[in-house]
């Protein structure tokens, strides 16, 4: 049995499911796999830092993650080391998100401190260029990144030599893709991989558990709607929601990817009553006619569900100061669908005319009807596909 180890973005509480996805997917490949790789899981902090959130028991998981911050010398033990998905190797993940909960979770006492284990965990300052040899990342991006940043005395030579030394890289945008490809010197080697959430199929997660809540919606039955969690809901949205759901002739309904309260805007839009579980916030997808969203992830998994997305986002660039998560940026999203020719399916939070948003509702109602919503799910599941057995074949090779 082969020995990887597994590094990922702490999810506390495990209050993101699209990150919780993310993680999941890692378990879906290994499955696929054939139960050749034994797994051992690192984040940076445990999710039961906080009480874990409602719909969610650790005993239904297939992981038990370890905090990398008291393990890190193991890491030489395995046979493969895996970064899977997020910002872990950006400066400003490193100097904002990461920093910040080490700090939270009394992890480091300083800033300083804080930063010294980030490079040595995330950036593996420490371990000898043999283990990068036979490490691989999967599903990052680097998307943020600028050249202030590898100006940076300490970031700058260690994002390289990882970067440089890995085996091998694959990241979730194209434009990451093309910043890999300057770094390494190389432009032949395909860096453009899926999002790693993407790398279960449909079915691949029904191990979860499940209740009637997701199993009750009929198939096409509603629109399912998550708003106001990483961008405000203009004033203009709410109507041209309900404008959608008279043409497509299905209610909307509050689909609750976060445990969070419903934005005033949309409060109007009513949530199936029950209990319901992280599993059925998954397998509900499928069943929806379409899906509008704010929430990256949320777009990602509807998408490879096979469901459409209005995907909602502020313009960009804007200008943002040393407090603004970039992590948070809608850039991501934006990029998420021009990569996969799923433009269309975007939605600017610019207020526009009242013709305009007409053309645009009869665009997207034909491209639902019409099969151009399944072309787009069809891209990007395909690439996903191309991507895991990219993936899959370069870890074989590592551990066999």
């Amino acid at each position: 049995m082969a020995r990887v180890a597994v590094i990922t973005a702490p999810n506390i509480g495990y209050r993101n499911t699209g990150m919780l996805t993310v993680d999941l997917a890692f378990e879906s490949l290994r499955r696929r796999m054939g139960g050749g790789i034994d797994a051992t899981w690192y984040t940076l902090h445990l999710p039961q830092t906080v009480p874990l959130r409602a719909g969610v028991r650790a005993s239904d998981l297939p992981f038990r993650f370890l905090p990398l911050t008291e393990h890190l010398d193991t890491l030489r033990d395995h046979d493969a080391v895996v970064f899977w998905g997020d910002f872990l190797h950006t400066r400003h993940y490193l100097a904002q998100d990461a920093t910040n909960r080490l700090l939270d979770f009394g992890i480091a006492p300083d800033r300083e401190a804080a930063r010294t284990l980030l490079n040595r965990t995330l950036l593996l300052a420490d371990q000898p260029d043999e283990l990068l040899a036979r490490t691989l990342s999967y599903g990052g991006t680097i998307l943020h990144n600028t050249q202030s940043d590898y100006e940076d005395k300490e970031y700058g030579p260690l994002f390289s030599r990882l970067m440089t030394g890995s085996r091998r890289v694959w990241v979730r945008d194209p434009l990451s893709a093309a910043k890999l490809a300057h770094l390494r010197g190389d432009r032949t080697t395909d860096y453009f991989g899926s999002d790693a959430a993407l790398l279960s199929r449909p079915g691949d997660l029904d191990h979860l558990p499940g209740t009637r809540w997701s199993r009750d919606l009929a198939e096409g039955g509603a629109i399912g709607v998550f708003l106001g969690a990483r961008t405000p809901v203009p004033e203009w949205l709410p109507a041209y929601c309900q404008a959608l759901s008279d043409r497509f002739g299905a209610p909307l309904e509050w689909l609750p990817w976060f445990d969070r309260d419903v934005p005033a805007r949309v409060g109007h839009i009513p949530a199936r009553p029950g209990e319901r579980t992280v599993g059925d916030l998954v397998k509900v997808l499928p069943r929806y006619r379409l899906v509008i969203t704010d929430t990256y992830h949320l777009c990602v998994n509807a998408w490879g569900a096979g469901t459409p997305v209005l995907c909602v986002g502020a313009p960009e660039p804007r200008p943002t100061t040393d407090d603004d998560y970039l992590t948070l940026s809608d850039v991501k999203k934006h990029v998420f669908h021009m990569a996969y020719d799923a433009t269309d399916f975007y939605l600017t939070t610019l207020p526009d005319t009242p013709e305009a948003y007409e053309r645009r509702a009869d665009r997207l109602v034909h491209l639902v009807e019409g099969g151009g919503a399944d072309a787009v799910a069809a891209r990007i599941r395909a690439h996903a596909d191309h991507s895991a057995a990219a993936f899959t074949e370069t870890l074989t090779s590592l551990v066999r």
